[in-house]
């Protein structure tokens, strides 16, 4: 595949999984493994920060992470179809996705990438907030990756990003987006900077991450039967949420999910895609800091005006 490719439908092409399912697992196991790579070697951040993945220009990353004296970084390149490994050194490793191979294949030629490069890195085989959880280095399902269709879902993961890093650009507390390989969903954080007990009911996972008060706003892409969605929710969640009301038409309170959910195909038939996630984003945080009582005026960023300098 040529770094020329480009996909069918634009920023806002239709990534319903159904139409491509065996590649959707593929791509989401194959971030995992770079999920296990940042979750072994980087230093801990709070609400698991220092685990999660992040989109760049070319397709998914860890970023660097520290590695003894230097940093190395994992990309899944969606335009050459390949994992490429990168040590600060300028040495790098690649693992080829084409022709399609079974996860067993790529999890060992990534550890032998590693190796290579001289990384020590225990990648846990065992998948995570999946049904499936055939270890990767026992899953011998019929390969499948469609390199247009992953293009065409980064191409609408970007424009989405895109959107949040706008959006966020008000706020003054912490903040981030991520690209959570658990649930393979891109999620927007924020913030205000006060600590809360967290659940006591939801196992080792959410005590390290609803520890703190909170606004996510995400994009999850659903599976072969339930379409792709954007959702939101505030932790602790306001009292009467579900009776709170929501924007844009067509946006709604999920009794299953007890989050607020908007369907991705009202967004990216809108005649303003960008506009109607900026509404969902806007009702949201009207929440954090009506109902749920955050303090709007603190949590303001006026940026300051550019200039040439």
């Amino acid at each position: 595949m040529s770094d020329s490719t480009r996909s069918e439908g634009g920023a806002w092409g239709d990534v319903h999984v159904a139409a491509w399912a065996g590649t959707k697992r593929s791509l989401h196991l194959y971030s995992q493994m770079l999920g296990k790579i940042r979750l072994a070697l980087s230093p801990a951040q709070p609400n698991w920060m220092s685990t999660a993945l992040y989109l760049n220009a070319r397709g998914i990353t860890t970023g660097a992470i520290p590695w003894e004296d230097a940093s190395i970084e994992a990309t899944i390149d969606v335009f050459t179809s390949e994992i490429v490994v990168a040590r600060s050194d300028g040495a790098r490793s690649n693992v080829p996705l084409l022709p399609p191979r079974t996860v067993a294949g790529v999890y060992a030629a990534l550890k032998s990438a590693l190796d290579e490069l001289g990384v020590a890195c225990y990648i846990s085989p065992v998948p995570q907030e999946v049904a499936d959880t055939t270890p990767f280095d026992e899953d011998r399902t019929a390969p499948a990756y469609d390199a247009a269709a992953v293009v065409r879902w980064f191409q609408a993961a970007t424009a989405i990003a895109g959107v949040f890093d706008a959006w966020r650009a008000h706020f003054f507390g912490r903040t981030g987006i991520q690209l959570w390989w658990g649930a393979f969903d891109l999620s927007l954080m924020l913030f205000n900077g006060h600590k809360v007990p967290p659940p006591a009911d939801r196992g080792y996972l959410f005590k390290y991450d609803l520890d703190a008060e909170l606004m996510n706003a995400g994009f999850y892409l659903g599976d072969e039967t339930n379409p792709p969605l954007f959702y939101g929710y505030i932790y602790p969640q306001p009292e009467g949420a579900a009776a709170l009301p929501i924007a844009p038409n067509g946006a709604s309170w999920s009794t299953q999910l007890s989050e607020w959910v908007l369907p991705y195909d009202v967004v990216r038939t809108a005649a303003d895609p960008a506009g109607e996630l900026r509404a969902f984003l806007d009702a949201l945080y009207g929440h954090c800091t009506g109902a749920a009582g955050w303090d709007r005026e603190a949590l303001s960023y006026l940026a300051p005006k550019p200039r040439r300098l």
